[in-house]
């Protein structure tokens, strides 16, 4: 008996020193446990602009030295490709990745605000035209902690710790006074102060760029810890622009971004969370190799339906361009729209068959892309769009041998998607997801649902 009652009391003094001992230190003896329902305390999602598949399928192939990515992918799951939103462009996708929703729903339809006589210069820059919740917004109503580094489409956002992408070259003052203006207040300073110095100017080199945006990620992951960090990493993009998908510049590029992975992983560790943290690398789009561009504006002047000044300039118009998309003055006007559509069907059927071609309003909505568009003009490989009227021309040469926007169907706009950490199956095959899906898989894995986006959790990908 008295045994009996030794080893009980032996049983309870164990019993309440688990009950009353602190929690486990992550990196140390183990992972605390999480809330029900939570696989992982941190998400850490990575935009790769431009990111193609082939970078990590056939990353020997292409000739690529990317260690870190690569041990992400070995360690983790990948997609074969990511079917991303119409028009493929960076800024429509990166909503589309932090909604869950399609464009013609999160109202970010193009890179820039439609603006004929200036060109459409302004950037969707404000997060206030953003019209459902992202994710960001719905990992706050749960109460977790958020960041952003150089995601687009953030200025103004409800992020705790925010350094937004804006403004790239700001005409009234230097780009790191518009950083700080825009920013969490001391956040710009503890990055320059990192980097041990950054030219107030210097984030006009793609290169540097990147350097910034991964010194101020990796102060965020070590001071704040949030519980969803995302990352927008850019120079996979203006080096596939220049010299083309496959290039030495775009080689390069990729490159000097998997070093800056390794960085982000490496911040995990030194803050202590790497255990209970997931990381999702993927991207906004993929990239088509291009010689030549197409002028759908000279096609609308010829047909009557805008005029420009002795600059190109556009002075007055019944119809013009925003990138592929064809818009109406009145877009009501059903004799307009058909006078215009039949500039492009006839060009299309005729000698530019093959060049391009006429994707309906039918077809856009049925896509989710840009509501206010009477019609696409959708190149054909080899071929890209711009707004101007160079040389009175439809069709011009280009010093550019890389572009995107296109149909997602099309496998050279597919992106990637790399997964791996708390809460991932590791080696699941994922032949092609849907960009809309990602968002809500972060949610998933964070503890939340996205009741408004579009997507759905990747649920074949998680754990539990």
């Amino acid at each position: 008996m008295m045994r009996r009652m030794r080893v009980g009391l032996v049983c309870l003094s164990i019993l309440v020193c688990l009950v009353t001992a602190r929690p486990i230190v992550v990196g140390q003896q183990g992972p605390a446990p999480s809330p029900a329902g939570r696989a992982a305390d941190h998400v850490i999602l990575i935009s790769i602009d431009g990111f193609r598949p082939a970078m990590y399928r056939q990353a020997a192939a292409e000739g690529l030295r990317i260690p870190n990515l690569l041990a992400l992918r070995d360690a983790g799951s990948s997609a074969d490709g990511v079917e991303v939103c119409y028009p493929s462009m960076t800024y429509p996708s990166h909503t589309s990745l932090a909604t869950g929703a399609r464009p013609a729903r999160h109202g970010v339809v193009s890179n820039t605000i439609f603006d004929p006589p200036t060109g459409s210069q302004m950037w969707f820059f404000e997060n206030d035209v953003v019209k459902v919740p992202a994710i960001w917004d719905v990992a706050t109503r749960h109460g977790l902690k958020t960041a952003g580094a150089s995601w687009p489409v953030t200025v103004g956002a409800k992020i705790d710790v925010l350094f937004p992408e804006s403004n790239q070259a700001p005409r009234d003052m230097t780009w790191l006074a518009r950083a700080r203006a825009d920013s969490t207040p001391g956040l710009v300073d503890a990055a320059v102060a990192q980097l041990g110095g950054f030219g107030e100017n210097d984030n006009r080199n793609a290169v540097q760029r990147d350097r910034f945006t991964t010194a101020m990620a990796t102060h965020i992951i070590r001071a704040e810890r949030p519980n969803l960090l995302l990352i927008h990493l850019m120079e996979t993009d203006s080096a596939q622009h220049a010299d083309g998908p496959g290039s030495d510049a775009a080689r390069a590029a990729i490159e000097r971004i998997d070093a800056h992975i390794g960085a982000l992983v490496r911040a995990t560790d030194e803050a202590g969370i790497r255990e209970r943290t997931t990381f999702i690398v993927s991207g906004d789009h993929g990239f088509s190799r291009v010689h030549a561009l197409i002028q759908p504006n000279v096609v609308l002047r010829d047909a009557g339906l805008l005029t420009t000044d002795e600059r190109g300039r556009i002075t007055s118009w019944q119809a013009a361009a925003h990138a592929m998309a064809i818009r109406l003055r009145d877009p009501n006007d059903r004799a307009l729209a058909k006078k215009a559509e039949q500039a492009f069907t006839t060009l299309a059927d005729g000698r530019y068959r093959g060049i391009f071609r006429v994707i309906t309003r039918g077809e856009l909505d049925m896509r989710g892309a840009y509501p206010d568009a009477a019609f696409f003009v959708e190149p054909a490989e080899g071929y890209y769009v711009s707004d101007g009227v160079a040389g009175g021309t439809v069709l011009v040469g280009t010093t550019r041998r890389g572009a995107h926007g296109f149909l997602p169907t099309e496998v050279r706009m597919h992106t990637g998607l790399i997964a791996a950490g708390a809460g991932v199956r590791p080696g699941v095959p994922l032949p092609l997801v849907r960009q809309i899906d990602i968002a809500p898989t972060v949610a998933r894995l964070l503890g939340f649902d996205m009741p408004e986006a579009d997507g759905l959790p990747i649920v074949g990908l998680l754990k539990d």
